[in-house]
């Protein structure tokens, strides 16, 4: 199982930061992963996931997440949607 939780004002900023690039994003295809990276940090892992548009295929914004793996789930938090 999975939970989604994003804070209401990264909402807004994210969806500006999309908005802003000027692209519409697409579907994420499964080689999205070949190129996107986590990291383990003690509590839960840092993620960072290439985003897609259906313009560019594979852009430059990317997905900041935190991933917290719990007993029967796993959490995640968003962090941003920006261009590193």
């Amino acid at each position: 199982m999975w939970c989604f939780t994003c804070h209401k004002r990264d909402i807004r900023s994210n969806q500006n930061y999309i908005d802003d690039y000027g692209e519409v994003l697409s579907r994420l295809p499964e080689r999205t992963w070949d190129s996107s990276v986590c990291i383990w940090m003690e509590t839960h892992w840092d993620i960072l996931v290439d985003l897609w548009t259906e313009g560019e295929g594979r852009s430059d914004l990317v997905l900041g997440a935190k991933v917290f793996e719990t007993y029967s789930q796993y959490s995640i938090e968003v962090d941003m949607v920006y261009v590193p």
